[in-house]
């Protein structure tokens, strides 16, 4: 691949993983989340707002550990990549998760701008992955359950007016 095609597809994967091209950018979603609401239980959906922010930071971090080292030992599926309460502790804590996404997302955009990662580079672990085909796993996996918050932050709203 050429050098010009090179950074263009590197500059679509830093826009998809900081922002995407048809929703919030997942950073900001979160932003406007009142820590309130965080822990909420509603009725149609099987999670609350915590348990997929959670879900998304346990998930990023295995996400990004894998890709600069395919070595990682993943923690248990299921089980290892969902919080065991339904609420965080704190508003701290709320922030702490939230502040962490914003730096797991940055550390992946980090990755794939570095000239020096060959984005079709097999890994070690397993040579049908790649850093392209984590990058685009970030960006789905963020826009998928942001969509999800995003849905049950209107719904709590509703709720509430």
């Amino acid at each position: 691949m050429d050098q010009d095609k090179e950074q263009q597809l590197r500059d679509q994967l830093e826009t998809l993983i900081r922002q995407g091209n048809a929703f919030t950018p997942l950073t900001r979603l979160l932003g406007d989340i009142p820590y309130e609401v965080t822990g909420r239980q509603v009725e149609g959906f099987a999670h609350t707002i915590w348990e997929l922010t959670e879900h998304i930071r346990i998930a990023l971090h295995d996400l990004v550990e894998y890709s600069k080292d395919s070595l990682f030992q993943s923690p248990p599926w299921p089980e290892g990549f969902w919080p065991k309460q339904p609420a965080p502790d704190s508003e701290g804590e709320w922030g702490k998760s939230v502040g962490r996404i914003r730096d797991l997302l940055e550390e992946m955009i980090q990755l794939v701008r570095d000239p020096a990662n060959d984005l079709f580079e097999p890994f070690a672990a397993n040579p049908d992955h790649h850093l392209l085909r984590q990058a685009t796993i970030v960006a789905e996996h963020a826009a998928y359950h942001g969509g999800q918050i995003a849905l049950l932050s209107k719904a709590l709203e509703r709720r509430k007016g």
